[in-house]
């Protein structure tokens, strides 16, 4: 990967919330992240155990004095890996300066890897979309919503042809129920002759989307609900429309 992006293209700064009740105070969920690194609390991270994780992630990504490299180990689906460096390359340029030299594994699937059962001695540090308590994957903020081709769609000019109010009082969700048991049970929260709902969940297959060129998936046409729950190729995000 030797792209280089426009230095004109992304803002430079950012503008923190200097309200005292937060400015000094880090979110409530950033404690998590000394449970997802407690395997190596006592042990530390060794470049074997780095090495162990290479057959298990896709790419790994190196900071050096504030520049990006990625060497790439597999295939990801999509832009997965794509978006995920676009991702760490805003963190460089919101914050120069800051960003540490570090080294990192990273794995774009959609099923953690690193099994606790199977793993044996201290396991390999990758760094993964998903997690689960019986994985020691840990977890890694997902920006793979803003590479979709989707987006290109004008959805601020739909968007502003219904106003919320007005807008049906349901949350819609499309996507391939299969994956998982979770996902299936969501289609109980339809409507049925038992109970009513605020749910609409539409299962797809997205091969046979792809090849009607996404007609049954126009965002644009969809900001008629109030709620969507989006899902392509397993990456699922909440828009509020």
């Amino acid at each position: 990967m030797t792209y280089t992006c426009p230095k004109d293209y992304y803002p430079t700064k950012f503008a923190q919330d200097q309200d005292s009740s937060t400015a000094s105070t880090c979110p409530e969920y950033f404690k998590w992240i000394h449970e997802d690194l407690k395997p190596w609390k006592r042990t530390g991270i060794t470049r074997e155990m780095m090495e162990r994780g290479r057959n298990v992630s896709y790419f790994r990504l190196v900071i050096i004095q504030g520049k990006a490299y990625a060497k790439k180990y597999a295939d990801s689906y999509e832009t997965r890996d794509v978006f995920t460096v676009w991702g760490i390359l805003q963190l460089l340029r919101l914050y120069p300066g800051d960003i540490p030299d570090l080294e990192l594994l990273l794995e774009t699937g959609d099923k953690p890897m690193v099994d606790k059962e199977q793993s044996q001695g201290p396991p390999p540090p990758i760094f993964h979309y998903c997690g689960h308590k019986n994985a020691y994957d840990i977890v890694f903020p997902d920006w793979i919503f803003r590479g979709w081709a989707d987006l290109a769609i004008k959805l601020d000019e739909s968007n502003k042809k219904i106003k919320w109010k007005d807008r049906l009082p349901y949350a819609i969700w499309k996507g391939k129920t299969w994956v998982s048991h979770k996902r299936n049970d969501l289609t109980k929260c339809n409507a049925s002759d038992q109970h009513d709902s605020y749910a609409q969940i539409h299962p797809l297959h997205w091969d046979k989307e792809i090849a009607q060129g996404f007609q049954n998936t126009k965002l644009d046409d969809q900001c008629i609900q109030r709620l969507k729950r989006l899902e392509k190729q397993g990456q699922i995000s909440l828009k509020r429309t």
